[in-house]
């Protein structure tokens, strides 16, 4: 168990109308998903949410972002270490270290993480809908490894707006879904977008938290 404090995710309900297992998905249920025994419920996911992560296993690379965050956010919020963007149901698009891809969600449904579903406010299922297209429109872009330095720096000194060290054409997690939203006209926060992290995406006022729900796999 890690020292994240995230939501601590439920057991799956007692009488699920159908098993995930039964329906029919572009890749096999991976054998730690099936072990896990539970998913969320594609059906609370709608395109344009986002998908917050904690990582239970504290491993280093979450250890990092965590610490990062933390100078200067809460621990409710410092405890998210990366982000991806729902495109409905079981698919997602995410910026990884090998670049942007879209595929389903089966990484996360293994009980080794701490899940988090925000959506924005104000916007219509055509708004939220479109924030999942542009943020698919950028698979394959390059991952933004020359933003993590200056992301750290601006948290570190609380200063978003701080020179870069060396700019990036490629994107980091939480900024894939900041850009999509942008591109719409919803400016989720006042920074530039490569320095988003996904702390100020949980804390940000113009989304609101969506109720988990389970289904067995």
């Amino acid at each position: 168990m890690s020292n994240l404090t995230g939501p601590t995710n439920p057991p799956g309900p007692a009488a699920p109308s159908a098993r995930l297992s039964d329906l029919s998905f572009s890749r096999p249920i991976p054998r730690a998903v099936r072990k896990f025994g539970y998913a969320l419920d594609p059906k609370i996911l709608e395109p344009g949410d986002l998908l917050l992560v904690g990582d239970r296993t504290n491993s280093w690379t979450a250890r990092r972002i965590v610490s990062a965050q933390s100078h200067q956010f809460s621990e409710e919020h410092a405890c998210w270490y990366h982000a991806a963007v729902s495109g409905g149901g079981f698919e997602i698009c995410e910026a990884t270290f090998s670049g942007v891809k879209c595929y389903e969600y089966w990484d996360y449904m293994t009980g080794d993480y701490d899940i988090k579903i925000r959506r924005l406010q104000n916007a219509t299922d055509k708004q939220r809908s479109m924030i999942a297209y542009y943020a698919a429109t950028s698979a394959r872009r390059e991952y933004g490894f020359f933003n993590i330095p200056n992301l750290a720096w601006s948290l570190a000194k609380g200063n978003p707006w701080s020179r870069n060290f060396r700019f990036s054409k490629g994107v980091v997690c939480s900024q894939l879904y900041f850009e999509a939203c942008m591109r719409l006209g919803f400016l989720l926060n006042n920074i530039p977008p490569e320095k988003v992290c996904p702390a100020h995406l949980s804390q940000s006022s113009l989304m609101t938290d969506v109720p988990l729900a389970w289904v067995d796999v």
